[in-house]
């Protein structure tokens, strides 16, 4: 009997490994987007707010730079900026000025925050922190349900899901638990 070459049995052990390997999960989800370093994208946010007749639309630019820099520049209906840096909060509108908020004193601002930022991170135990995580779906299309896990931030948001394609969020969406909603569709450009 003969036996295989040596460069089969390497090629046979390869496929072998791959198919022992785990499957796709949270995970190397959290571990694909903690790749992406930097991102520039559009968005169009769409809310939904009771108080008025017509959903509300902006549209902008979103930058976010790991671990923890996330640029949000509304450009239409009108010009306003939040901006998040480590620990803090830059609003920048052109009716209220310029404020700087310390997250720290904010924990459902940064409850928030740390929605998108965790999730752009890649950082599990942040999200993990402030959510239940709930992943569905496969790479090429999966869906992050977040649904808040602290007692005052349960009590205006029910959910927020995060929709993407591999490494790239492409939809955010927020359900308030006065009905309310928010859906922000983003397109990301390479820089």
């Amino acid at each position: 009997m003969r036996r295989a070459p040596w460069w089969l049995m390497l090629c046979l052990a390869g496929m072998a490994s791959k198919a022992i390997s785990s499957p796709w999960g949270l995970q190397q989800l959290m571990e694909s987007l903690a790749a992406v370093k930097s991102v520039q994208a559009t968005f169009r946010e769409e809310k939904d707010l009771a108080i008025l007749q017509q959903p509300l639309v902006t549209t902008g630019i979103l930058r976010y730079r790991a671990p923890s820099y996330l640029n949000k520049q509304t450009l239409k209906p009108q010009a306003e900026s939040y901006e998040v840096d480590e620990e803090w909060l830059v609003i920048d509108s052109p009716t209220e000025g310029r404020r700087n908020v310390n997250l720290r004193g904010y924990p459902l601002i940064r409850a928030l925050v740390e929605a998108i930022r965790g999730t752009l991170a890649g950082d599990l135990r942040t999200l993990e922190r402030y959510y239940q995580v709930q992943l569905q779906g496969q790479p090429a299309d999966w869906t992050l349900r977040l649904h808040p896990t602290d007692k005052e931030l349960a009590k205006h948001v029910n959910a927020i899901m995060i929709q993407g394609q591999d490494n790239r969020v492409l939809k955010v969406e927020t359900l308030e638990t006065d009905g309310d909603r928010s859906i922000m569709t983003v397109e990301p450009h390479n820089e």
